[in-house]
C-alpha cells in the first residue's frame, strides 16, 4: 500500500511555489528600493560639481575639514577624532553601542560627536601620542639622512659658518632651561648643530634615537 501522508490534499496550497513567489517579490522590492535611492541621490546632487584638477594636501584638509565642521565638530575635537580613527572597528562599536541603544534614530554624525565628548580624554591622549609617534619617525629619518651625508660637507662645509637659525636658537634656549645650563653665547650654525647634538636635542626624541 502506498502512503499518502506527504501527498498534497485537494485544495491545499503549494507551499514551495508560494515561498518562491514571496522570495521573488522581496528581491523585486529590493531592486525597486535601490533604484529609488539612486534616483533620490541624483535629484539632490548639484548639477555641476567643482573638482580640483590637482588637489593638494591642503585642499584635502580643507574639504574634509568642512564636512567635519558641518557635522558639528570643532578644532578641539581633532585629537580625539585622530585617536578614534586609529582604533579598531570592534573598539568603536563597543564605545558606540550604548549611544545607539539610547537613541537609535540619531544620525551617525551625532553619535560620533557624542562618542568624542564621552571619551574625550582617552581618545585625545591616543591621538596626541600618535601625532608624536609620527613626528618621531620623521625626525629619526631626517637625522639618519643628515648623519649619512658626506662627512667633509657635514663637518667642514660652508654652511657651518652661517648665522645660527631661529630654530636652533629656540632649541638652545629650551635645552638650557630644561637642563639648567648656561646659554652658550653667539654660535655659528655648525657650532650650534654640534652643541645641540652633544646636549641631547631634540629633547622630545633623544631617548629613542640615541
Amino acid at each position: 500500500m502506498t502512503s499518502q501522508i506527504y501527498d498534497k490534499a485537494d485544495g491545499q496550497p503549494d507551499i514551495d511555489r508560494i515561498l518562491g513567489d514571496a522570495d521573488a517579490r522581496i528581491a523585486e522590492l529590493g531592486e525597486q528600493r535601490a533604484a529609488l535611492a539612486e534616483r533620490r541621490r541624483r535629484l539632490i546632487e548639484p548639477a555641476y560639481k567643482t573638482v580640483a584638477a590637482n588637489p593638494t594636501d591642503m585642499h584635502h584638509k580643507i574639504t574634509l575639514g568642512a564636512v567635519m565642521v558641518n557635522a558639528g565638530m570643532r578644532a578641539y575635537d581633532a585629537d580625539a577624532l585622530a585617536g578614534l580613527l586609529a582604533g579598531t572597528g570592534y573598539h568603536m562599536l563597543a564605545l558606540a553601542d550604548e549611544l545607539v541603544d539610547t537613541d537609535p534614530a540619531a544620525s551617525l554624525g551625532t553619535i560620533l560627536i557624542r562618542l568624542l565628548d564621552g571619551q574625550e580624554r582617552e581618545l585625545a591622549a591616543r591621538g596626541l601620542f600618535l601625532t608624536w609617534q609620527r613626528r618621531l619617525v620623521i625626525y629619526a629619518e631626517d637625522r639618519v639622512e643628515w648623519l649619512a651625508r658626506d662627512e667633509d660637507y657635514r663637518l667642514e662645509g660652508a654652511w657651518r659658518h652661517e648665522p645660527m637659525t631661529a630654530d636652533q636658537r629656540w632649541l638652545v634656549r629650551v635645552t638650557c632651561r630644561v637642563r639648567h645650563l648656561d646659554l652658550p653665547g653667539d654660535l655659528r650654525r655648525g657650532e650650534a648643530a654640534d652643541w645641540l647634538e652633544q646636549n641631547g636635542a631634540n629633547l622630545s626624541y633623544k631617548a629613542f634615537v640615541a
